[in-house]
């Protein structure tokens, strides 16, 4: 009887010992697999753009108004800009001067100057810092295309603060205005939907679609990388395309270009734009 005994306490310290050795192996396999999980999670969210998650429905917190809407016309001074039926310099100085006249009579919107005059020579960041001196709630710096002799490129196409920066997804809904307004205006739009992203690798620039929402180091476009608010760079047409000149270019085609300018700054706040003619 005791060896039976014996016997059958063994057995049963033997049956807990597996028990106990399976139950252990299980939970460090499932501690395993646990960690293994959150790793691959903590590497995805890294790789992941939040703001292009749902930038189709995002909207912009906004205050109340008025709003400072600072003005960049590009180029100027001894700087011309691109050349062709027009220069560069003269087209964005004309556009900048009718859009301010129409935010200067919103009573939503207060204008702001990235300098006090066009014939003053000013590198991109010094007008960025000159806008920061002046908190402004939205930059948009206005420009013209250009393309080889021959071509016949024409269009307009606009460029907000790129994925991974601090105002991007405000950016790009600004953006977005832009280039639906500008389709209002009759103009065609490049590219996806008229929005791209520069990147500057070394002295050449690299341009790509709006569908590329890789966050990446290179710098952008100086004034929307070193303006703290929402920015826009936007080329409202080429200027060596004598119908896109005459469409948006012209002394006219300028006005145009401010109205829809005016109108996509309004969308963007909310506000009903002023059906008072200049």
């Amino acid at each position: 009887m005791a060896k039976h005994a014996v016997h059958r306490k063994k057995k049963r310290s033997y049956s807990a010992f597996s028990f106990r050795h399976a139950l252990v192996l299980c939970l460090c396999v499932i501690a395993v697999c646990f960690g293994l999980y959150l790793c691959h999670e903590a590497f995805t969210i890294g790789q992941r753009n939040p703001s292009t998650e749902s930038e189709d429905d995002f909207r912009p917190t906004i205050g109340e108004p008025p709003y400072r809407i600072a003005v960049d016309a590009g180029h100027g001074g001894s700087d011309p800009g691109a050349r062709g039926v027009v220069e560069e310099k003269e087209m964005t100085a004309a556009t900048a001067e009718a859009l301010l006249a129409w935010l200067e009579q919103d009573p939503n919107f207060i204008p702001l100057r990235t300098r006090e005059n066009y014939d003053t020579t000013a590198k991109p960041s010094e007008r960025a810092a000159a806008a920061n001196a002046l908190s402004p709630d939205l930059l948009l710096s206005i420009h013209g295309n250009s393309a080889p002799e021959g071509s016949t490129a024409s269009g307009f196409e606009c460029y907000p603060t790129v994925p991974g920066r601090t105002w991007h997804r405000e950016s790009y809904y600004f953006a977005k205005q832009l280039a639906s307004a500008m389709r209002s205006a009759g103009a065609s739009l490049r590219g996806r939907g008229g929005i791209r992203y520069i990147y500057y690798l070394g002295e050449a620039k690299q341009l790509v679609e709006s569908s590329h929402t890789e966050v990446r180091e290179e710098r952008s476009f100086t004034i929307l990388e070193d303006v703290n608010c929402p920015a826009v760079l936007a080329e409202q047409c080429f200027v060596t395309s004598e119908a896109d000149v005459a469409q948006f270019g012209s002394e006219e085609g300028c006005k145009t270009v401010a109205r829809a300018y005016y109108e996509a700054i309004c969308a963007y706040f909310g506000t009903q734009p002023l059906d008072t003619p200049l």
